[in-house]
């Protein structure tokens, strides 16, 4: 299990995500975060990105209380 609680984690994550498992909800996210550090984008919407990847990757952890 891996914490990401910023934009920078979320890149760092996305970095390490192997090249052959990139999918197009991949893409979206690492777009997503990029536009999140270009201030193109609220980061609230660059999470959302992030989630919905994690999610269809089956990898999504909530935080205790969250769901």
């Amino acid at each position: 299990m891996r914490e990401v609680v910023s934009v920078p984690d979320a890149v760092a994550f996305l970095d390490d995500w192997p090249h052959d498992k990139r999918n197009p909800f991949f893409y979206l996210a690492e777009n997503a975060m990029q536009a999140a550090i270009n201030g193109s984008i609220p980061v609230d919407e660059a999470r959302d990105a992030f989630e919905s990847f994690c999610d269809e990757a089956g990898i999504l952890a909530m935080p205790p209380g969250t769901a």
